[in-house]
């Protein structure tokens, strides 16, 4: 008996055809959704990266800022320390010393004791000028220059450099007040203060030091 080969109606190859057609549709959607998937991934992956990187670029600059602003604000103090050091030295009386930390803009004594340093607006202090290395501040005390060349910082006076630089402005900011003691003539507390910006934050860091009169 000779066998016939049954082909598929009509119909089941229709039926057929259209389930194929069901899967790749439902396989190309699972890509999609995978492929997505890993795209938030990513994205996530780098911006927590990112967000790693911005905060230790912040870090390093706020802790080089820090570095800079304790030298600047123990330079001034540590002036302070050698002028009444050279004063009992040189034979200074200790009323002539604080006279002469009483100045005005200009670094011009005034003999009043309620300017310069002992003033509530405080005064800089600029060891390296030729000039005079104490003058009052106004409302506010001068933003500290930078002179990049000559590795140095300083303000618009002049140096006893070869050649000066051109400087640009920093955020520094250095105050020195003085506050004789209530209790002891002979004692005064030297205040000293910088501030600076830290990106949009503005950051201070304080110190006293308390001054005593050797040769009472």
């Amino acid at each position: 008996m000779e066998k016939h080969l049954r082909l598929p109606s009509r119909h089941t190859y229709q039926n057929e055809l259209l389930n194929n057609m069901k899967k790749r549709k439902q396989q190309s959607g699972f890509t999609l959704i995978e492929t997505l998937i890993a795209v938030l991934i990513l994205t996530l992956s780098i911006g927590g990266l990112l967000s790693l990187a911005a905060g230790g670029f912040y870090s390093v600059r706020y802790a080089r800022n820090q570095i800079v602003a304790n030298n600047l604000l123990q330079e001034s103090l540590e002036y302070v320390r050698n002028s009444r050091d050279t004063a009992f030295i040189q034979g200074l009386a200790w009323d002539a010393w604080q006279d002469t930390l009483q100045v005005d803009s200009n670094g011009s004594q005034t003999g009043v004791d309620t300017d310069g340093c002992f003033n509530t607006n405080g005064c800089t202090i600029n060891p390296y000028n030729t000039g005079a290395h104490v003058k009052a501040c106004g409302t506010t005390c001068a933003n500290i220059l930078y002179f990049p060349d000559n590795a140095f910082y300083g303000y618009n006076d002049t140096y006893p450099f070869t050649s000066i630089s051109a400087s640009y402005q920093t955020s520094f900011v250095r105050k020195i007040r003085m506050a004789p003691s209530s209790t002891n003539p002979d004692q005064v507390v030297v205040i000293g203060t910088i501030t600076w910006q830290n990106g949009s934050s503005t950051k201070t860091i304080s110190q006293n030091m308390l001054i005593t009169n050797w040769q009472p």
